[in-house]
């Protein structure tokens, strides 16, 4: 089985972007229940994070992974639950660690270009929370891209660089060609920054 994860703040785009790639072979764990009723039509099994305890997250996550295994599926694209995406790198490495089972592909964070091209400061915590997650991603994916002029992509892509020079970084607005996001998602590019190895 194949594991993708996408990260990112409430409102960045996640959901749109997973449905857009969404197909009757993805088994998808959406971040809760109102996602899961969009992508019901569009993937072979739904499930979704029916609880929001931060204490539980990181369990509940591996325990989500093991019910979807049960119904043996190809891929499985996951969200984080609720609002833990600082701790997306943690859940995987969970998986990794234990579960041998399981093909992890890339760490997928879909952010907002619009408030990127205000910066990622670590001196606020929204601004923290960016910066570990660009630090921890193996892709980002930069949402409202027709809502930025060349000029803030050039400074975004040099932001993100500084930060996580590993990372690809994809740009993506609702009319964009998501073929790159599928080859990566579908494709053989794997997790490649685990907190353990």
């Amino acid at each position: 089985m194949r594991l993708v994860h996408f990260a990112g703040f409430v409102g960045s785009g996640k959901t749109s972007v997973i449905e857009s790639i969404c197909n009757k072979n993805v088994d998808f764990i959406a971040n809760n229940e109102q996602s899961a009723e969009k992508a019901r039509d569009k993937c072979r099994n739904v499930d979704f994070f029916p609880f929001k305890s931060p204490c539980a997250r990181i369990r509940q996550y591996a325990y989500r992974v093991d019910l979807m295994k049960e119904k043996d599926p190809s891929i499985v694209i996951t969200e984080s639950p609720g609002n833990c995406l600082e701790v997306s790198a943690p859940m995987l490495n969970q998986i990794f660690v234990n579960d041998k089972g399981v093909e992890l592909g890339p760490l997928i964070t879909v952010m907002d270009g619009r408030k990127l091209c205000e910066g990622i400061s670590k001196r606020t915590s929204d601004g923290l929370r960016m910066y570990n997650m660009v630090d921890e991603s193996d892709v980002v994916v930069v949402t409202f891209a027709d809502m930025i002029d060349d000029g803030s992509k050039k400074g975004i892509v040099e932001m993100i660089s500084t930060i996580n020079e590993d990372a690809e970084i994809i740009f993506s607005d609702p009319d964009s060609d998501r073929s790159r996001i599928r080859d990566i998602v579908f494709g053989d590019k794997k997790y490649y920054r685990p907190l353990y190895n």
